[in-house]
């Protein structure tokens, strides 16, 4: 009987102990990985090439700028189809088109889409029938031109509202 009070006993302390532990702490856990951005496959190398080969012109519409660019030299054709980089870009939604691209080959347009243009997103998607089909990287020589045509059109545009206020 001594030896079950004693039992009992102990098993009281401990219990009570017990409670004067603090909780351990939450396990930690890893949060989900951000969803990964939808890629789309790379536009078909043979139409590149085809553009490449036999485009006759190139048009950029700009949507928040207010000009537009439009190539019909062969030399210029090819140096645009140059800025489209063989790799698949992945869609961020956190990025805005900055203008339409479309490519022709004697009339008929063979690839469009939108092109984005900001820091971070430098890539274009291609559709068909308005549905998104294929996304490209933009090459850094394309980059580059942008920036360039970008620059030149704001200066033009600068030089052409000074004149107008007379200065």
């Amino acid at each position: 009987m001594k030896q079950t009070a004693f039992l009992f006993l102990s098993l009281f302390v401990l219990a009570a102990c017990n409670q004067d532990k603090p909780a351990p702490p939450p396990q930690q856990t890893t949060p989900p990985p951000p969803a990964a951005a939808a890629t789309l496959p790379s536009v078909p190398l043979d139409l590149l090439k085809d553009i490449f080969e036999q485009g006759t012109q190139v048009d950029y519409i700009f949507y928040n700028h207010p000009f537009t660019m439009s190539l019909t030299d062969k030399p210029s054709i090819q140096f645009a189809v140059r800025h489209i980089a063989e790799q698949p870009a992945p869609l961020k939604p956190e990025c805005k088109a900055m203008g339409r691209v479309s490519y022709q080959i004697r009339g008929d347009i063979v690839l469009e889409g939108d092109f984005y243009f900001s820091t971070g997103c430098t890539y274009f998607v291609f559709e068909k029938n308005r549905v998104k089909t294929s996304a490209n990287y933009m090459t850094d020589e394309g980059i580059k031109y942008f920036n360039e045509q970008i620059k030149n059109a704001m200066q033009m545009q600068q030089q052409a509202q000074q004149k107008a206020n007379g200065q």
